[in-house]
């Protein structure tokens, strides 16, 4: 690999409370930044900045002339822990014992873990429930040091991975003893393991636990609450039924906290008690997952929650960032819809942080709607797919500026793409934190050009050179409001790539074709896996990926419907909504070499007359998309095909297809039932791209192009080409068949 290996010089890093507004509302702008830097918001027309694009775009707002800000450094803390409130039931007890159940899955060597802590009211440690680098359990007691002492189970026997433990800390003031019990629940070959050291307290330690240092709250899965005092130690497990028991000086004094973790999920888990002793989960622990009595008897949590009584916490989860807001933009109410960006401006560069005005509430629509794919571009947020694969390691150049910073920000979190620490993937993703690869200006390493927004940002470009007005929506936008968001439009752009869709997202569309709408799908690897929105948490999208389809991960089993919403996950194909049904084609291959094909026409000779307009200015012989910006060509990276076995409608039309791929390019896995050879391009048939169109009683049509480098094809040669005069043919007579329809 060539190139420099190192982030750049600081540039500030951003995000907002919201991807999604409309104008006359306010969006919460967070920076963090080491040094000054000036904010103005920019409306953003085309992203790509290379010498073959068609030129960078974007428009000052006069509204928002750029204005300077100080530096403020603002860190991100990840990590996944609940934290309680003042249990003040502990205040007067002589004796506190915590009981939970536990499961170790990752071990990291030289980085301990903290299980569960008791916090005195300074936010200190207590007591706690400790594991060292290498997987021995330890009972920590703090006297008000800084180091306080640890208390090792059997030294040298370590834990063992994937198994379950309960533990019972007991910590005793009357006679001054401390104790912890750790028992395995489950069997193994080598039998139970069974743990257990108890210890008489010093007495600055029974003076501090007995005085200041009394525990008043519970943390699980940390150290601490918040970083600032202490190191977290996050654990990264699976937590299960914790409770506190608290004595005084009389046995009438007793009283049991205990919590249920399961799957209703919540920012607070309360106590089952009345003690009002909430749980409060920060950075999303995972839940809907399987606990330690859970049999495989059921693979749905909802028909017995029992069996899912558990979190799993990751010391990479981050759902909240938590910055302050440094900067308030007020959007005018007779702002324009259109993507636009507050752009933070040093020395050392700029950075984009990006946000999408949908038309006003009541305001007179455009024509056109660009549904821009906020769903994908959040799955993909901060991607560290690249990383430590060799077989990536020499593809095109070297990183762009964004991925040297994403590599070196973990602490920003994970895309959907990653694998937290224990293996497992990560299933939530959230806008409330910096997404580096959401700039308009980010090269993707595969392509060594634009991807997802920056992609997108050419089919505007190539609407406002046509002098086409739009509107735009989201994924977001359509997903909380229906149908109704896509009401008045004639016709709906989807982006290059929206893999992602929740079932109110595809309810939206069918209904807008069913009412007669026009949809033009110029994408690839579209509606391909079931997303869903957290309703208490807006900010986070979920997927589960099942166990099928083409995958990074997969999830563990038991663990594959959605907690937020309660549905199966994996592929829409398999909740019988397969992409085929409404947009014709469905994904059929991916892959990537040094050049991706274009289109040969295959439209038979009898519905020439009807749908041959498509063709206007392309010679018969000529290959569509022949050339592109993106791998090359047209018909590139993720693909889609037509397959009435796959749902495609009898009515679908096949206008063209792709010429021919390389091996480089495979048959998707849901495909192939067996393994076996001859499933890439140069021999199976299967793995190719097709363009369609599909009519509807009502109307309404599809247009599909079954590519993700369509856009890098229709922005080739300032958009002069065969792709975009095809594309510009297809809109334009979707245009004027609505306005015809209108004047009737």
């Amino acid at each position: 690999m060539t190139g420099p290996q190192q982030p750049p010089a600081a540039i500030p890093f951003g995000y907002l409370d919201r991807w999604t507004a409309r104008p006359g509302e306010s969006l919460d702008l967070k920076v963090s930044s080491t040094t000054g830097y000036e904010l103005s918001v920019v409306r953003l027309v085309q992203g790509d900045i290379s010498d073959e694009g068609p030129g960078h775009r974007e428009v000052p707002q006069d509204w928002s002339p750029p204005r300077g800000y100080p530096a403020l450094e603002q860190p991100a803390t990840p990590g996944s822990r609940a934290v309680s409130g003042p249990l003040g039931f502990l205040a007067t007890a002589s004796q506190v014992t915590l009981e939970l159940i536990f499961q170790l899955v990752a071990l990291t060597a030289a980085r301990p873990q903290v299980v569960a802590t008791l916090l005195a009211a300074d936010g200190r440690p207590a007591v706690a429930l400790a594991l060292t680098g290498n997987g021995e359990c330890e009972l920590r007691i703090h006297d008000g040091t800084s180091a306080g002492r640890s208390l090792r189970l059997a030294d040298g026997t370590r834990l063992r991975y994937g198994r379950w433990y309960r533990a019972r800390i007991t910590a005793d003031l009357g006679p001054g003893l401390a104790e912890l019990e750790v028992t395995s629940t489950d069997q193994a070959p080598s039998g139970p393991q069974r743990l257990s050291a108890r210890t008489t307290l010093r007495p600055a330690e029974s003076d501090w636990l007995g005085g200041q240092g009394r525990p008043v709250s519970l943390v699980l899965a940390a150290a601490a609450a918040q970083g600032s005092q202490v190191e977290l130690a996050h654990f990264t497990g699976k937590i299960e039924a914790p409770a506190l028991t608290a004595r005084g000086s009389a046995d009438s004094d007793q009283v049991t906290v205990s919590w249920r973790l399961g799957p209703a999920r919540g920012a607070v888990i309360e106590d089952d008690s009345g003690q009002q002793a909430g749980l409060r989960l920060l950075n999303t622990p995972m839940t809907a997952v399987t606990g330690h009595c859970w049999n495989g008897a059921v693979l749905d949590y909802r028909q017995d929650p029992a069996q899912y009584a558990a979190l799993a916490f990751h010391a990479d989860d981050l759902t909240d960032a938590g910055w302050r807001t440094t900067a308030t933009i007020a959007l005018p109410a007779t702002l324009a819809s259109g993507v636009y960006a507050a752009k933070l401006t040093t020395a050392g560069g700029d950075r984009y942080v990006p946000f999408f005005v949908a038309p006003a509430i009541g305001a007179e629509r455009n024509r056109i709607a660009v549904l821009l794919p906020t769903f994908t571009y959040l799955a993909y947020a901060n991607e560290h797919v690249r990383e430590g694969v060799p077989e990536y390691e020499d593809i095109q150049t070297w990183p762009s500026r964004q991925d040297l910073e994403i590599s070196a920000h973990r602490d920003f979190g994970l895309s959907l793409y990653d694998r937290h620490d224990d293996g497992t993937g990560v299933c939530y993703s959230s806008v409330l934190r910096p997404v580096l690869n959401l700039d308009p200006s980010y090269r993707f390493w595969l392509f060594g050009g634009p991807v997802h927004l920056g992609e997108d940002l050419y089919l505007l470009d190539w609407l406002e050179r046509l002098g086409h007005r739009y509107d735009i929506v989201t994924d977001h936008l359509v997903h909380a409001e229906g149908a109704a968001a896509l009401d008045g439009y004639s016709v709906v752009l989807t982006g290059s790539h929206p893999e992602y869709s929740s079932s109110q997202l595809l309810d939206a569309l069918q209904a807008h074709v069913d009412r007669g709408g026009r949809l033009m799908y110029l994408g690839g690897n579209g509606f391909y896996w079931v997303t869903s929105v957290d309703p208490a948490e807006p900010h986070i999208i979920e997927i589960r990926r099942g166990t099928a389809g083409s995958r990074v991960w997969e999830s563990a089993p038991g663990e594959g419907y959605h907690s937020t919403t309660g549905e199966p996950g994996g592929i829409w194909r398999y909740r019988g909504r397969p992409p085929n049904r409404l947009f014709g084609v469905g994904f059929a291959a991916q892959g990537a070499d040094a050049k991706a094909p274009g289109y040969r026409r295959v439209l038979s000779a009898e519905l020439t007359g009807e749908w041959g307009f498509a063709f206007d200015g392309i010679a018969p012989d000529e290959i569509i998309g022949e050339a592109g910006l993106l791998l090359g060509g047209a018909a590139g990276n993720e693909i889609d095909r037509a397959d009435v076995t796959r749902g495609t409608p009898a009515e679908t039309i096949v206008l063209a297809t792709s010429t021919g791929h390389s091996d480089a390019y495979q048959l998707t896995l849901e495909d192939m039932l067996l393994n076996a050879p001859g499933q890439g391009g140069s021999q199976q048939p299967l793995v190719r791209s097709d363009i369609t169109i599909t009519p509807y009683a009502s109307g309404g049509c599809v247009f599909s192009v079954g590519a993700i480098t369509w856009l890098g094809a229709l922005a080739y040669n300032g958009y002069d080409n065969s792709a975009a005069r095809l594309t510009r043919n297809i809109l334009e007579r979707f245009l004027n068949q609505e306005a015809v329809r209108a004047s009737e």
